[in-house]
């Protein structure tokens, strides 16, 4: 893959697939499970006396057939030979970002507290407490300067707990994955009145409309998305576009 000055990308070998945020969020939430690992003596013990209900719950999530097919599409794109590349971009990937701090952060709330209300607070009153936490780790830094440390502090793990590490990102959740910047990319007021306004009257989301748009813009041959709203509009894209819609990761499997 290459990028052009335009900023399309150009395909040496293989089309590409465009990962929109919910695809690209599934795909981090199996991050792992790919890989078959070595029967651990000690975890095989705490499996069996682990609380029966919580057992049950296990068992339930694992017979996910979703979740059995985002780790195929992982072993796939790690493993195997494949028809096309997937790429995201920064699109996907800040709503990534906003996702992992509001999911992180009411989990470990709720632990913290005993309480479930906070998993009913919404994203303007999860983004205050964010900020309140960013505000006391500042302080924190502030008060820690010239100081030595040997232990990590309670806020600097929850930052890192909330606040995604790109090292980490790259080499884990989204490794198989090109990451691709929007180059001279153009949204002008006659662009709108033009096949996107189809997109609108349909009641596509402005971000979903940009992934559309930006999709269109890298050149990709397919869009995949676990959106509903995509369903409703994948005829008229490809009518206006040319790229083929994939909602589901059967789908994008058959596809790769």
């Amino acid at each position: 893959m290459i990028v052009t000055k335009s900023g399309k990308l150009k395909a040496k070998f293989l089309p590409a697939m465009y990962f929109d945020s919910s695809v690209l969020i599934d795909y981090w939430m199996t991050e792992g499970l790919e890989v078959e690992r070595p029967y651990d003596p000690i975890q095989g013990i705490i499996s069996q006396n682990e609380p029966k209900n919580l057992r049950i719950i296990r068992e339930i999530l694992k017979s996910d057939k979703r979740v059995e097919r985002m780790i195929e599409i992982r072993k796939k794109l790690l493993f195997e030979e494949v028809k096309v590349t997937a790429i995201i971009s920064p699109l996907s990937l800040l709503e990534l970002m906003e996702w992992n701090a509001e999911v992180v952060f009411k989990d470990t709330a709720t632990e913290a507290s005993g309480s479930m209300a906070i998993q009913r607070k919404g994203k303007k009153e999860i983004g205050d407490y964010l900020r309140r936490l960013l505000e006391l780790r500042k302080d924190e830094l502030e008060k820690q300067k010239g100081k030595k440390r040997v232990y990590s502090t309670g806020l600097e793990i929850l930052m890192g707990d909330t606040w995604l590490n790109r090292s980490f990102a790259e080499c884990h959740g989204l490794q198989g994955l090109l990451q691709a910047d929007i180059v001279n990319f153009k949204m002008t007021i006659d662009k709108s009145w033009d096949e996107p306004s189809a997109y609108a009257y349909l009641q596509l989301g402005m971000s979903d409309i940009l992934h559309v748009l930006v999709a269109q813009h890298l050149g990709c041959k397919y869009v995949a998305s676990f959106d509903s709203d995509f369903q409703r509009v994948s005829d008229i894209i490809t009518e206006e576009t040319g790229i083929t819609v994939l909602v589901s990761p059967e789908e994008i499997l058959k596809t790769l």
